[in-house]
């Protein structure tokens, strides 16, 4: 991702370019998804792919180079093709995509003379339909194994779409529409700082202009909030008030959106009003979405780190150390660093498996986990190793043992505990109120032996744990909480 950077240099600077890559290289968020694997980093990486291969291919348009043109749609269609493949939420970003295209091809009044364009441009339609190829090959070929499979392909878009809707329906992992504003917050302190001052720059608005919309978007954050509050103190009212009907993060983001589409139509740098919609839009359809989990927040932490890095390097070129402003920026720029690296290398090499860190998926194996995959690998090479049966009774167990057990090919899942419970390794659910190790021990064999393991831990954060201690180390005056699962095991030896 940092080589990528290269390219746009002189959109956003040498200074800014440097600036860009250290917010990369060493962001708490980027380092932790690089260092332990999740698709979004990838999607991260062929997002900024497609972003450089648009400004080369726009660039070369100018000059008419026609061969290097081509190559850019090749590698874009590739990188978009990847993305789409890698993660449902790649949908979200073409959709994105598409739809800032409508705002520029409103600002630019190219529906004037539509027509007569579309019949004088027949090599840039021709190159449209190569990319439109491109994507479409690789997609097929990464979904069904063929070139131009469109029942696979309408498959794959297909369940891609209703899983995303399925899980936003039931609020699988639900939370409030701030959630990705406290990581930001704790983790990015330079990128939240210098990126949401590079937004209001490059927005468009200058001046006066910038000074009436933040005065307009203020107000209209105090008019919901005494709407809220009214909900709450006067239930028979709420009624009556939108706030009631509509979805929290569409009330709250709603300004925002308006600035990000703003930012496209009015502002005289178009790569700068790209990023700055870009940051926007993908912070409020991330906080509407009822699948709420911290990797997601590189989606718009990408081209706010962008935004960022541009204006700092704007910022530090003209500069007067001698003057009020230049020391504040030099002191802000200095804590927000210092927390900034220190943050990320408390997560990414001292905390990584420590709940108390936010950007962790609340659910993390203690030591004790690996002594049960341990147990699990011991057992089942005194049977027929990877082809030795297991069963595991535990129905949420499913998606964390995908991983550890992926090389074994006689796993039972969401097996009943009243059902028969034979195999040389079971995995059973341990709960206060239930018992059911209890249960399932009563009904084994007496050469079954058990093993006790914490799967998950986590915390619920409250305003009151955010204290010095805490920002400062990590630490919580509370014990996390558990989940436990316990595996029963019969030795041959």
């Amino acid at each position: 991702m940092l080589l990528i950077l290269i390219p746009i240099r002189n959109y956003i600077g040498k200074t800014g370019m440097v600036i860009a890559a250290f917010f990369l290289a060493l962001s708490p968020s980027f380092l932790y998804y690089s260092r332990f694997y999740r698709e979004d980093i990838f999607i991260s990486f062929f997002t900024l792919m497609v972003l450089v291969c648009g400004i080369k291919y726009a660039e070369n348009i100018r000059e008419g180079r026609s061969i290097l043109r081509l190559s850019y749609l090749f590698l874009g269609g590739v990188a978009l093709a990847s993305m789409a493949a890698l993660k449902e939420n790649a949908y979200i970003m073409m959709a994105l995509v598409i739809f800032f295209m409508f705002l520029l091809f409103i600002r630019e009044g190219w529906y004037r003379g539509f027509f007569w364009r579309i019949r004088n441009n027949k090599i840039l339609i021709g190159e449209g339909i190569f990319l439109i190829i491109v994507v479409l090959v690789v997609f097929s070929l990464f979904y069904t194994g063929k070139f131009l499979d469109f029942y696979g392909m309408k498959a794959a878009f297909g369940r891609a779409v209703s899983h995303w809707y399925e899980m936003h329906r039931i609020q699988r992992i639900g939370g409030p529409w701030f959630f990705y504003l406290p990581i930001i917050t704790l983790y990015e302190h330079p990128v939240l700082i210098f990126g949401a001052l590079g937004i209001a720059h490059y927005s468009g608005c200058c001046g006066r202009k910038i000074e009436k919309i933040l005065i307009i978007m203020l107000l209209y954050w105090v008019a919901v909030d005494i709407m809220y509050i009214i909900s709450n103190m006067r239930p028979e009212l709420s009624r009556f008030l939108p706030t009631t009907y509509i979805a929290s993060s569409i009330v709250v983001f709603f300004p925002l959106v308006i600035l990000g589409i703003i930012a496209v139509l009015k502002s005289q740098n178009l790569f700068f009003s790209f990023l700055a919609y870009w940051t926007l839009t993908n912070l409020a359809i991330y906080s509407y979405l009822q699948e709420k989990v911290p990797w997601l927040v590189l989606n718009p932490l990408l081209p706010l780190a962008i935004i960022a890095a541009a204006y700092l390097g704007e910022l530090l070129s003209g500069i007067k150390l001698n003057s009020r402003t230049g020391a504040a920026i030099i002191i802000i720029l200095a804590v927000s660093s210092s927390y900034f690296v220190y943050s990320s290398l408390l997560l990414n090499y001292y905390n990584y498996t420590d709940p108390a860190e936010p950007l962790i998926q609340a659910a993390q194996p203690p030591q004790k986990f690996s002594l049960f995959i341990d147990k699990i690998n011991e057992i089942s090479r005194q049977y027929q190793n990877q082809s030795t049966e297991i069963q595991v009774t535990d129905t949420d167990m499913e998606t964390q043992f995908l991983w550890y057990l992926r090389h074994f090919t006689n796993v039972q899942w969401k097996v009943s505990i009243e059902s028969e419970l034979n195999a040389p390794l079971i995995v059973v659910h341990d709960s206060d109120d239930k018992h059911e190790p209890d249960i399932v021990k009563s009904r084994l064999r007496v050469d079954y032996e058990r093993l006790d393991s914490a799967k998950m831990s986590w915390y619920w954060f409250a305003p009151s744990d955010i204290t010095p201690k805490y920002l400062l180390f990590r630490k919580m005056d509370k014990p996390p909480g558990e989940y436990r699962v316990v595996l029963f095991y019969k030795p041959k030896d």
